[in-house]
């Protein structure tokens, strides 16, 4: 699925580094961007090594339909606080699922190009 993360809405990759390895990591996940911000539902649960890499580090790059986005502020938030950054047509969805959370990414600023982790 990485490959096709990169161009393929609403699939995208966080780039993140490992807190304890110090590795580069490139985690494909669905994300939506709104104006402001990526929200990520959070599938398997809270406790996902790449949303706690982002928290600790305070930010990661978003990489979706080939451009690079510089993020900060990550956050676990429950539906109620990630529903306004939902597009419509899938809130409803969302709601029903009844995921554990999501994560809220302020957007920095844009690259343009897919450039290494």
């Amino acid at each position: 699925m990485g490959p096709l993360a990169r161009v393929m809405p609403p699939l995208a990759v966080v780039h993140h580094v490992g807190r304890m390895s110090g590795r580069n990591y490139s985690t494909p996940v669905v994300a939506f961007r709104s104006r402001k911000r990526f929200v990520i539902p959070m599938t398997y649960g809270r406790d996902v090594d790449w949303a706690r890499n982002i928290v600790k580090a305070h930010g990661c790059q978003m990489e979706q339909m080939g451009r690079r986005f510089t993020t900060s502020n990550p956050r676990v938030v429950d539906f109620d606080a990630a529903e306004p950054e939902l597009p419509g047509a899938v809130r409803e969805a969302f709601r029903i699922a009844d995921l554990p959370g999501y994560v809220l990414l302020d957007l920095q600023s844009e690259r343009t190009g897919s450039s290494p982790n």
